[in-house]
């Protein structure tokens, strides 16, 4: 008896153990723009370990070089094995990669997974809606704007006070490729201060010049409470934090317009309708798979297209970034599950009502049917698993 218990209690364990390698975790994190959409219930799914948000600076490095340390400080025990990023991969880090990691990992897939605005929201009391002109938007956050009473219409009096993210940040990096786009234009407005594409804002700003008393903060949290902290403070944000925070983006007291345009879902759906897949010449690169936005589309980079003339004018696509070989079987099966569900064609048993409950626009079916030809189906040398390509090598358990 007392063996046959024995023996009992083994094969519970060594199932236990089995079920626990089958659903080994699947460890990430990064851009807090989609936070809230990776921590929403059943959106990353099964063995996937909780999104970890740290930034989207903090999230590529973590990916690029295995680095669980950029997650939680002083874990070495743990591996990485995908990331959420706003801000595109540069060639930098892609060759870097190619050279040093991707012999023994395999290639990295990096894909759109949302697509959202950045708004503007704003604590200052007032009846009217704040309806920033592109200009007017430019000269608050270069710091040429300093009084409420300078925005056309909003019925408010009071110095302005900007909140910005202080440190590496996708949303950054959207909002102020969006700044430079358009701010470059505006020296007819007798702007002298212009920006650059940067995910630091200090660095963004030319010369690093803050408008006066800006306010930094870390993390999108972080920002939103210090919006929160005082009165006539104005920031940049991710619609979801806007929206949970401010108790909506059709609150006209909370959230500007920008152009006209409020950051509704629908109207950044109209801008990116005319985004282009990549050509079937181009899937394998991996810059191709992340459009981005510029004052003109680029006659050499297909990927880099024109700011939208309608809709809503600041936006932009938040984005995976994972490997197409695992050395863990069941990790290769687990990230292909969470491809069929993200990117499923039809809202049935898909993410697609989470991303829109976090106001983000779910990607048009042309861009969910390029990614599932080409990381899901199995005869593609991209697809996720792929065994000519990821035998004896892959991400590390």
């Amino acid at each position: 008896m007392f063996k046959r218990n024995v023996l009992a209690v083994s094969m519970t364990l060594a199932a236990l153990c089995s079920a626990q390698a089958a659903f080994a975790d699947v460890n990430g994190g990064g851009a807090t723009l989609p936070q809230p959409l990776y921590q929403t219930a059943g959106v990353l799914t099964a063995g996937f370990a909780p999104y970890i948000g740290v930034g989207s600076g903090n999230g590529k490095a973590a990916f690029l070089n295995n680095d669980y340390t950029k997650f939680v400080a002083g874990v070495t025990n743990k591996n990485v094995h995908w990331a959420g990023s706003d801000s595109k991969l540069t060639q930098a880090e892609l060759d870097a990669y190619a050279a040093n990691k991707q012999a023994g990992w395999g290639k990295l897939i990096q894909v759109p997974s949302v697509a959202t605005s950045v708004a503007i929201p704003f604590n200052k009391a007032g009846a009217n809606a704040v309806d920033l002109s592109v200009n007017q938007l430019c000269g608050v956050f270069s710091g040429r704007l300093t009084d409420w009473s300078e925005i056309t219409g909003s019925g408010r009096t009071g110095t302005i006070t900007v909140v910005y993210r202080d440190e590496s940040s996708g949303t950054t990096e959207l909002f102020t490729r969006f700044l430079n786009a358009k701010c470059t234009e505006a020296k007819k407005f007798a702007v002298t201060t212009t920006f650059k594409d940067s995910y630091g804002f200090v660095q963004g700003v030319s010369a690093g010049t803050l408008p006066v008393g800006a306010v930094p903060a870390v993390t999108s949290q972080g920002v939103m409470t210090a919006l929160n902290a005082a009165e006539g403070r104005v920031t940049y944000m991710s619609p979801d934090y806007a929206a949970t925070t401010l108790a909506g983006l059709d609150d006209a007291t909370k959230v500007a317009k920008v152009a006209g345009v409020s950051p509704a879902p629908a109207n950044v759906s109209v801008a990116i309708a005319a985004v282009q897949v990549p050509s079937a010449l181009n899937v394998t690169n991996q810059n191709a798979w992340v459009p981005t936005f510029a004052a003109t589309a680029s006659d050499t980079d297909p990927s880099v297209v024109a700011y939208p003339t309608s809709g809503y004018p600041i936006l932009g696509f938040t984005n995976l970034i994972f490997s197409q070989c695992y050395a863990n079987a069941d990790q290769t099966a687990q990230v292909r599950t969470f491809f069929t569900r993200h990117y499923n064609l039809s809202a049935f048993s898909s993410n697609d009502t989470a991303i829109r409950n976090n106001r983000f626009v779910t990607l048009p079916n042309t861009w969910k049917t390029a990614i599932n030809d080409n990381f899901l189906t199995a005869s593609s040398p991209l697809s996720i698993g792929n065994p000519d390509v990821c035998n004896t090598i892959g991400r590390p358990l």
